[in-house]
């Protein structure tokens, strides 16, 4: 399997997940060298096809229009990071903590198991912003995981697995939280 169907495979995952909220939010990329492959601005994440993802020059913005409104962002993680493979999800459950707490700690054992605390990035403007761009590269540095405030979660992986795997992660451990602390009242 290349690197485009990889994507593809990921993004059906995350819809049969419920890891995306509406119809064309969300992007995905893969890292090979100095190259990126990337969801295709107003695509829908869970039914890609091969036309759907392009290939982007680290180096160069050229055809950058093209891709998705969060293409910097992933540059940025790519330029300062050692990431492979990046996934943006609207994760419901992430999101509304983000909302509530400046950083989500895992109140179950799984989640403090894999991950001590999920920081939350705040910004002016959260979408597409080069403020959210430079922030989750200084961020994504020391994280494979980070919520954006009302926004989504960026999760980092060595390929689209783990990427997932810390995306998943994520949104499981928000999802207890937030029912645990619904509960303790």
């Amino acid at each position: 399997m290349d690197i485009v169907d990889e994507i593809i495979k990921t993004g059906r995952i995350l819809m049969d997940f419920g890891m995306i909220e509406s119809s064309h939010s969300g992007n995905i990329s893969a890292r090979e060298g100095n190259k990126f492959y990337i969801k295709r601005h107003g695509k829908m994440l869970g039914y890609l096809g091969r036309d759907d993802i392009i290939e982007l020059d680290l180096s160069d913005e050229e055809g950058y229009s093209e891709a998705s409104v969060e293409v910097y962002a992933h540059r940025n993680i790519y330029l300062k990071t050692d990431a492979k493979a990046i996934i943006h999800a609207h994760t419901p459950y992430a999101i509304v903590m983000s909302m509530l707490v400046d950083k989500i700690e895992p109140v179950d054992e799984e989640g403090r198991f894999y991950l001590d605390y999920i920081p939350v990035i705040v910004a002016e403007r959260a979408v597409a912003s080069m403020e959210i761009a430079e922030k989750l590269g200084e961020i994504m540095k020391e994280n494979r995981v980070a919520v954006i405030r009302g926004h989504g979660t960026f999760a980092t992986g060595e390929n689209l697995d783990e990427a997932l795997k810390y995306l998943t992660m994520c949104e499981s451990i928000s999802h207890i939280s937030y029912l645990f602390h619904l509960h303790k009242g």
